[in-house]
């Protein structure tokens, strides 16, 4: 009996026997109509898998029995580039598990409150939010329960993920470049603020990173032959960075589309239905993954903050804009990086289309449909694309370095090092930037250590708006809190001083734009903790029952 055979047989007993009411008392979760209908779907899943099963055990033994074209793979690294690699690897290690215990940021306490701590059986049949990305908050769940609660631990996943996109950057940019251009791309990654932001961010994020670029890379191997071990490697990758966050679907939309049209081209027989069966596969995962909760999925997908500025698709630009200030010396940096992205974009347009269409595709359909819901564009929805971004800008780097070369005349032989040099250039000038991303994302426990320290007895101290959750679900402080400028004024009346603590001001205004009034008139800022999230700040300000002004502020 074929492995195949007996992995079906598995799936379809276990569909055919289990109930939906034993699945979520295995669980150990309430038996909710939800969750009952999610195990259903769940036992409908298993069945599904099992055919699939017997049906890639059939392709299997067909292509065996044709003896299918080999899955050519570029030649082998050289010793130098392995050891490059190597040292490029330890490097981002090291820069990605550096202070990862700084301040986490509200996205970061609200999964980890709501999700991470949750018993398993819970964690994986619960969806009440987009703070659910359910791959990253198991594997932040396993971390914590390994290593005790801490922001190190509740990070660690993402961290690991951010170190292995580094790896899968290589591999990607050897499929469609240089090994040169390779350890080049790999190297910026490595020292790239924003990609140390996001692997020490405590979300799913830098795993859909990984995971796109992982998927691409097995997504150009299977298609340089029919065997099923790179596709179904690949099935795997697309249904793990969905399971990690919904935005995968954008890219294994255009994955999809950019197959389509390479097989067809080819006209290989083989090649076709080994390419339909690993989305096929990938399909069934991704359902099978998300069967549990499917039901809470489509009853909430689309609830999000209601703040019409987020929504504008120019305050998504303008936010892409603030957060690339680090590193960036000003309007002609810009220019000059714009001329060098679309000489690498049109290289690529030429040598290696499928590379742009993955760089542009995804984007433009997420933006697309996220607009076309209603929801607010938020930058980092962008942020899987963020390794296309890198191998185009060093494969600019080459191309305009090998221009400038012939204007200066230089001999063709040595063209090709001065856009090294550029592109050496620029990641010694991006890593210049990595100690602004070990900051604090918000500085809840700055502002938290501050108050603590001034109030005293008779004073009041309320967080309002997105600083309650935290202060009350994480820190466990005693604070007042308030929701409307009635309940403020009632707090304020029976205390000697009124501290009152609230973060992001854009949230504020637009959420509760009676207390924001009440603050501007009433109340002074003593102080402002900033972090690394654009318009993060702590704000503490105070009213005193005698109407005397606090001290002047100080931003720390």
């Amino acid at each position: 009996m074929t492995a195949a055979l007996v992995i079906a047989l598995g799936f379809v007993l276990a569909g055919a026997v289990a109930t939906p009411a034993w699945i979520v008392a295995g669980l150990d979760a309430p038996p909710t109509p939800a969750r009952l209908t999610g195990a259903l779907l769940f036992k409908l899943g298993l069945v599904a898998l099992g055919v699939a099963a017997v049906a890639l055990g059939w392709w299997q033994r067909r292509l065996a029995a044709g003896a299918p074209g080999r899955d050519e793979a570029p030649g082998g690294a050289s010793r130098t580039a392995l050891i490059g690699l190597a040292g490029v690897m330890l490097v981002a290690g090291l820069l990605r598990l550096y202070r990862l215990d700084a301040g986490l940021w509200y996205d970061e306490i609200v999964a980890y409150v709501q999700y991470a701590r949750m018993p398993f059986g819970r964690l994986v049949s619960t969806y009440t939010s987009e703070s659910q990305h359910f791959l990253f908050n198991i594997l932040a769940h396993a971390a914590v329960a390994l290593l005790g609660e801490s922001a190190s631990a509740v990070r660690l996943p993402a961290a690991l993920f951010g170190i292995g996109s580094v790896l899968a950057l290589y591999l990607l940019a050897r499929r469609v470049g240089s090994t040169q251009e390779a350890l080049l791309a790999a190297a910026l990654m490595t020292v790239s603020y924003h990609h140390i932001w996001f692997s020490q961010n405590a979300r799913g994020y830098s795993g859909l990173l990984f995971f796109t670029l992982l998927s691409s890379w097995l997504l150009l191997r299977g298609l340089e032959g029919a065997r099923l071990a790179p596709w179904l490697a690949y099935a795997a990758a697309a249904a793990l960075g969905a399971y990690t966050h919904v935005t995968m679907l954008f890219v294994v939309a255009v994955q999809f589309a950019v197959a389509v049209v390479t097989v067809a081209r080819r006209s290989d027989r083989s090649l076709a239905v080994s390419m339909l069966a690993a989305f096929g596969v990938a399909g069934l995962l991704t359902f099978q993954l998300y069967a549990l909760v499917l039901p809470q999925f489509l009853g909430t997908i689309g609830q999000h903050t209601g703040v019409v500025d987020w929504k504008s698709p120019l305050w998504t630009v303008l936010e892409l804009a603030r957060g690339m200030r680090v590193g960036v010396a000003g309007g002609v940096a810009a220019v000059v990086g714009g001329v060098v992205f679309l000489a690498g974009l049109a290289s690529f347009a030429r040598r290696a289309p499928v590379l742009v269409a993955l760089l542009v595709g995804p984007p433009t359909v997420g933006a697309a449909l996220v607009l076309g819901m209603g929801h607010p564009l938020w930058p980092r929805f962008f942020f899987f694309a963020f390794g296309f971004v890198l191998l185009v800008v060093v494969r600019g780097m080459m191309v305009v370095g090998g221009a400038v070369g012939g204007l200066l005349t230089l001999p063709v032989s040595l063209r090709p090092r001065l856009g090294m040099a550029m592109a050496v250039g620029l990641i010694v000038l991006s890593a210049v930037s990595v100690p602004a991303a070990y900051a604090p994302k918000q500085d809840y426990q700055g502002a938290l250590a501050f108050v603590e320290g001034a109030k005293e007895p008779g004073d009041a101290v309320v967080t309002v708006g997105l600083a309650t959750f935290p202060y009350r679900s994480l820190f466990n402080v005693d604070w007042d809190t308030a929701d409307s400028a009635e309940q403020l004024a009632r707090i304020r009346s029976q205390a000697r001083r009124t501290w009152v603590v609230y973060t992001i001001p854009l949230h504020l205004r637009f959420e509760h734009p009676d207390i924001m009034a009440v603050l501007e008139r009433d109340f002074s800022v003593v102080r402002r903790f900033s972090g690394t999230l654009n318009g993060g700040v702590l704000v503490v300000c105070r009213a005193d029952a005698d109407g005397a002004r606090p001290g002047r502020e100080e931003r720390l």
